[in-house]
Order: C-alpha cells, then sequence, then structure tokens
C-alpha cells in the first residue's frame, strides 16, 4: 500500500481507528496557508490535520488522479503555479514556476501529462514531470488581450475580474477557457501528443451582448456532449452541445429561486458548477449543483441543485414526475468563495457530500466556518443541510475564511 494510501486508510479524527475518514485540502483568500482536514462521517465532526506554510492566498486547487499530488494557483505577486505532494499524512511543497499573469484556475486533464492554467490576460501551458509529478517546462502561452497589449495590460488578480477565468477539457480533447469581460467561452483543440492547443472559436453568450452575462466557470458531463457555464453577472446556468466547430446553445436554468418579490440579479455573483459524481447505480450524472454570491455581506448566496437527464440534458421540469430543482440560501454571502466540491456517499447511494468554502468578512473575522461539509440525500429527500464546519465560531486566527477545498478521498 502506498504511504499516502496508508494514511487515508488509518488516520482518524476520534478515537476509533476503524471510523472512516475522508480528507480535505484547503485554500484561503486572506490567509497565506494551505489547510489539510479531516472529515468523519460517522462522527459528523471535521478537524484540523495539518496548517501547510504555503505561498498564498491559495484561490484554487487541482490533484493527479491518485490524489498524492496537488496543483495551486495563487494571488502572490510574482505570479507562480505551485505543485505539493501528499505524502505520510503531510503536505509538502514540491516546486513553483512563474507565470505571466495571476492566474484563476489549474486542471491536469487526462493523460496528466500537462497542467493548463488560466486568469487575466493569459493562459499557459506546462508540462508534468513523470516521476516527481512537479510542474515543469513551459510550453505555451495563450492570450485574451491583442500581443501588442499584453506588456501594459493589468497582470494582478484586478484582471480576473474580466480577463479569463477557467479551463476544462472535454473527453474528446477540446479546451473551453470562459472569459468574462468578452462574454465568450473560448474553444481550443489540444494535440494528443503535445498538449499544445489550437484556438477554434469565440461562443458569445447566448443572450447577446447587452447582457453582459460574464461566464465564470464550465464543466463538461461525462460523455463529452454538453457543457455548462455559470454566469457571474446575470446568474445562470447554461447549457451547450458540443460540437467540432464550436457550442451550440441548449437551454438555461436561473440559479435564484423564483420568488415574491423577486430577487435582483445585480445583487448576486453566480460562481462555481460541479457536477454529481458517477457511481455504480448511475454511471451518468443526475444533477449539477451552482452556486451564487451574494455582491455585498448583507445579501445571502444561493445553493442550487438541478435535475438532468441521462444525456446530460435538464430534464422538463413539468414533466418529470414532480422532481423539480432545489435552493438553498447559504449561512453567508460567501464573499469571494462558495466554491463547492463534491463526493459520493456511497457507490450504490444517490447522495453526496459537499465541500462549501465562505470568505464572508464575518466568518473571516470570527473564524467560523471557512470550509463547511452538507450533505444532499437524492431528490425529495430534505434538500441541502450542514453538517460540520471549521474552524469553530472564535478561532479566525486559524483561517481568515476559505477559498477552494477538494476532496482527496
Amino acid at each position: 500500500m502506498e504511504p499516502v494510501q496508508q494514511f487515508f486508510d488509518n488516520t482518524a479524527v476520534n478515537s476509533s481507528s476503524s471510523s472512516p475518514v475522508h480528507h480535505i485540502l484547503s485554500g484561503s483568500f486572506r490567509s497565506l496557508s494551505l489547510f489539510l482536514l479531516a472529515f468523519s462521517p460517522l462522527q459528523r465532526t471535521l478537524e484540523l490535520v495539518q496548517t501547510v506554510d504555503a505561498f498564498g492566498p491559495h484561490q484554487y486547487l487541482a490533484t493527479n488522479p491518485r490524489k498524492d499530488r496537488v496543483y495551486t494557483t495563487s494571488w502572490a505577486l510574482p505570479p507562480v503555479l505551485s505543485s505539493w505532494s501528499i505524502e505520510e499524512g503531510k503536505v509538502q511543497h514540491l516546486n513553483s514556476v512563474p507565470i505571466t499573469a495571476t492566474s484563476s484556475y489549474i486542471t491536469i486533464p487526462p493523460p496528466f501529462t500537462h497542467a493548463y492554467s488560466a486568469g487575466g490576460p493569459t493562459g499557459e501551458v506546462h508540462t508534468v514531470d513523470p516521476t516527481t509529478g512537479t510542474l515543469a517546462e513551459k510550453i505555451q502561452q495563450v492570450l485574451f488581450v491583442p500581443e501588442e497589449e499584453l506588456e501594459t495590460a493589468d497582470k494582478t488578480r484586478v484582471a480576473l475580474r474580466y480577463g479569463s477565468h477557467g479551463v476544462e477539457f472535454s473527453s474528446a480533447g477540446y479546451a473551453f477557457i470562459p472569459v468574462l469581460g468578452t462574454d465568450t467561452i473560448e474553444m481550443y483543440s489540444r494535440d494528443s501528443l503535445t498538449g499544445l492547443l489550437t484556438h477554434i472559436t469565440s461562443v458569445p453568450s447566448p443572450r447577446g451582448p447587452e447582457a453582459h452575462d460574464g461566464p465564470r466557470h464550465v464543466k463538461i458531463h461525462p460523455n463529452g456532449h454538453i457543457l455548462y457555464s455559470v454566469t457571474e453577472h446575470t446568474n445562470f446556468l447554461d447549457a451547450y452541445k458540443i460540437t467540432p466547430s464550436g457550442l451550440d446553445y441548449i437551454g438555461s436554468r436561473s440559479l435564484l429561486p423564483t420568488q415574491t418579490p423577486p430577487l435582483n440579479p445585480s445583487l448576486f455573483r453566480g460562481d462555481t458548477l460541479m457536477l454529481s459524481p458517477s457511481t455504480s447505480s448511475q454511471p451518468a450524472p443526475r444533477a449539477i449543483f451552482a452556486t451564487t454570491r451574494g455582491a455585498k455581506a448583507s445579501t445571502r448566496g444561493w445553493l442550487s441543485t438541478f435535475p438532468l437527464d441521462e444525456e446530460g440534458m435538464f430534464v422538463d421540469l413539468d414533466q418529470n414526475g414532480g422532481l423539480d430543482s432545489e435552493y438553498w440560501e447559504t449561512p453567508t454571502s460567501g464573499g469571494k468563495a462558495n466554491a463547492l466540491d463534491v463526493l459520493s456517499k456511497a457507490p450504490e447511494e444517490e447522495g453526496v457530500w459537499i465541500l462549501l468554502t465562505d470568505d464572508d468578512d464575518v466568518t473571516a473575522k470570527d473564524g467560523g466556518g471557512g470550509v463547511r461539509v452538507l450533505e444532499w440525500d437524492g431528490w425529495g429527500k430534505g434538500g441541502v443541510k450542514i453538517v460540520a464546519g471549521w474552524p469553530q465560531s472564535g478561532q479566525g486566527e486559524e483561517m481568515k475564511g476559505g477559498s477552494h477545498a477538494i476532496w482527496l478521498d
């Protein structure tokens, strides 16, 4: 058994070594550390395992398939990407590589030989060392501003508000990068040998340029045919059919519930999205989760759950036997966070554990619930519920709010 897996199997946050424990790694927008946490489903507790001196604030994290390497972006200057090992129960820094502009997203898609990042005016492609898992040579830079403007373009985290903000790949090898300021999703093909990207097309907002949708994050159905996008400025979850030449718009769902009086979309900021995990009983995701944040601390955010059919299409709620979208108001505005990750409760179950991060000013100052574990047991079973949170209220010195947290096992 590999050391990292041995740790994950045997370490518990309570006295019973036989109790199952799931491990979590979180970053923060305000703390310069990474935080390794342990969640016990049996005890319904979330506790700190290790505080890691880092190169933060680290706002986004990604892993390799074995979950023994983690890759992070950072708001620190000069801009860098970093790699980390998780071995013998400890998170350790491996290396950092310089990049042109502060990045907001990083991913390592199959065959896991290259790392792709994006943020503001640039995106970058790095090779991954096959032996150590460290970030290696930068082989390509993708621009989202004219080349002659790059030298003077803002390359700090400020540019993330209107530049590129994410990057995801389909199983067919297409890459998609949402760009908030141009209201487009940029589509690329990827060379399977070199890892290099070639631009195919710019896909405009389905509501036209006057809507200023601001596509922020995208995810792709495992079948490789459907792309979902969250719009930051208009609070929609859009679905598209992927074709070799572009994206065909399918339809949308609002990230905000219908109520009286209606919620004002300008008071919210669309944020992140995650498909429910594939399981042995349901290989195709049957739900997609998405969040929106309050634009101010006085406005709480929302976590929305939408049903999907086996092909990844939005279910027609009028013909779905009473199955409906579910909306859950988050405890705070979420600040700059309200980011998600999901983990199946069991291979044969529909239910999931959900990580939700919180960067609200009150949370950051008081320390309560920078990372929360939620549960959703399936359609018609009571909706989303809070299970545990860390740090506890009054422990703000440990973590000043969370940014993005991921399940490690």
